[in-house]
């Protein structure tokens, strides 16, 4: 009797080679953008055969979409976790800014590859479908927190404005963000900026609460 034994990966090995593959797809993804980072030498950063990443991800189109999508849960799970309690809105709002500038703009790898990411969206279905699939996450995101700190009676047309700002604003900084050297005047720009949302927020809350 011949027994066959499989070759697939246990569990937690897949998970831990699926992690690694994804973390060399970033760093590959920074250093050589979409097109340059091919399957080749994503799967020589992250020090596993070729073989293996395909098992794990059929296409690089493929690849790059779980990249981006464990990506966003990463980083809205952390956001979730981390949101301020127990503080006035205008405290509370700027403590939530001061993380959205350490997870979504600090963070060279994550907005270098979001960056990236958006550009080659623009050329591939999938990636754009990948891409529109983490906007709404966020914007979701923002929404709740807004409302988590304003409270529930927040007009939902002053909550989707403001997310609209931070969204214009947070793009338009990651845009800059890898080009950066001076990187406290970039950051003051960004409270500056955050300073004045926060402002129209509250000034429009507290006008219709009155």
């Amino acid at each position: 009797m011949v027994t066959t034994i499989s070759k697939a990966p246990d569990g937690a090995r897949a998970a831990a080679d699926a992690s690694r593959i994804m973390q060399a797809t970033v760093e590959c993804f920074r250093e050589l953008g979409y097109g340059k980072s091919s399957m080749k030498k994503i799967a020589a950063r992250a020090g596993v055969s070729q073989a293996l990443v395909q098992y794990h991800f059929e296409t690089k189109a493929k690849l790059f979409e779980s990249t981006k999508a464990n990506l966003a849960q990463t980083l809205l799970a952390a956001a979730a976790e981390s949101l301020p309690r127990g503080k006035s809105v205008r405290e509370a709002l700027l403590e939530a800014a001061d993380l959205v500038y350490q997870l979504f703009i600090s963070d060279l790898d994550a907005v270098t590859f979001t960056v990236e990411f958006a550009a080659a969206a623009n050329h591939n279905e999938l990636l754009r479908k990948a891409y529109v699939g983490y906007r709404d996450a966020l914007r979701r995101q923002f929404a709740n927190v807004l409302r988590d700190i304003a409270g529930e009676r927040t007009p939902t047309g002053l909550i989707d404005e403001t997310v609209r700002l931070i969204e214009s604003g947070l793009l338009g900084m990651s845009m800059q963000r890898p080009f950066v050297s001076d990187e406290r005047s970039f950051r003051a720009g960004f409270d500056s900026y955050i300073d004045t949302v926060t402002s129209r927020f509250i000034d429009k809350l507290e006008s219709v609460s009155a």
